[in-house]
């Protein structure tokens, strides 16, 4: 397989694994993303999840060269519109997942995959690291929401200078904007993707995901928010997680949260 996933103390790895192409995603590489987050999302024992890329870059973006496609693939606007859904499948279940998800990148992140690992909860990018909306240059319209989700991030005008300029931006200065959390080392760079994940592995799985749908959840107005947030802390209250919690504050241990 071309995505890989392994998990190891609560944390699954899903790796893009086509190196001598720059990990640049078939079409047979998104069905392999969607089964890998949907086991990720099931499988209880997994409390965190890492994407990250092998070799020297993350991602090229999707693989323009036909190569993967379907012996049945549809053409012309039914076909755009079947790659579509087939990419946004992963996206949504990228976006909406309840557990805390990290993009671990080096290298080159180029068009949808910087969508990608803008639907993760936190960015760690190395000095090396390149992204790029390159769908301007193909005469394509951006694609995966990039225009929502950065435009949330930054503002609309900056997200279209980047946008309809096809811009590089590096690991520094996606730091420096707000589209990515933390810079690191290129040698380090898994090692603290792992040990961030092994901190939220540890985490309240519940409060994690009834959080990060707030964060999700459209704007709305203050009060609307305020009353979706009281009843998610109303949830959040009642489950043996908080009790842990509490007890673990107490007697002055860590908490051992079990996701009930």
């Amino acid at each position: 397989m071309s995505v890989d996933c392994s998990i190891s103390d609560g944390v699954a790895t899903i790796l893009l694994n086509r190196p001598d192409k720059l990990n640049a995603i078939t079409y047979d590489m998104w069905g392999q993303l969607a089964e890998h987050l949907d086991r990720c999302q099931r499988d209880d024992a997994v409390r965190a999840i890492i994407l990250t890329g092998a070799g020297r870059g993350f991602c090229a973006g999707a693989d323009i060269s036909g190569q993967g496609r379907k012996q049945d693939a549809k053409t012309g606007l039914a076909g755009a519109l079947d790659m579509m859904a087939e990419i946004n499948s992963v996206i949504r279940r990228l976006y909406h997942m309840p557990k805390p998800t990290i993009a671990a990148v080096r290298g080159a992140a180029i068009g949808i995959s910087w969508t990608m690992a803008l639907c993760c909860d936190w960015i760690l990018v190395t000095e090396g690291a390149k992204f790029r909306p390159a769908f301007m240059n193909l005469a394509k319209v951006p694609e995966g929401g990039i225009m929502f989700l950065m435009s949330r991030l930054i503002g609309a005008l900056k997200a279209r200078d980047i946008i309809y300029r096809a811009r590089f931006v590096s690991g520094r200065e996606a730091v420096d904007l707000g589209l990515a959390t933390q810079l690191v080392s290129e040698e380090a760079l898994m090692d603290e993707a792992v040990v961030l994940a092994r901190e939220l592995a540890a985490g309240p799985p519940l409060a994690f995901a009834l959080t990060k749908r707030l964060f999700n959840a459209d704007a709305g107005t203050f009060d609307q928010f305020v009353d979706r947030e009281s009843n998610a802390v109303a949830i959040a209250a009642n489950i043996a997680d908080a009790t842990e919690g509490m007890a673990a504050f107490r007697e002055k241990r860590a908490a051992r949260f079990t996701g009930r």
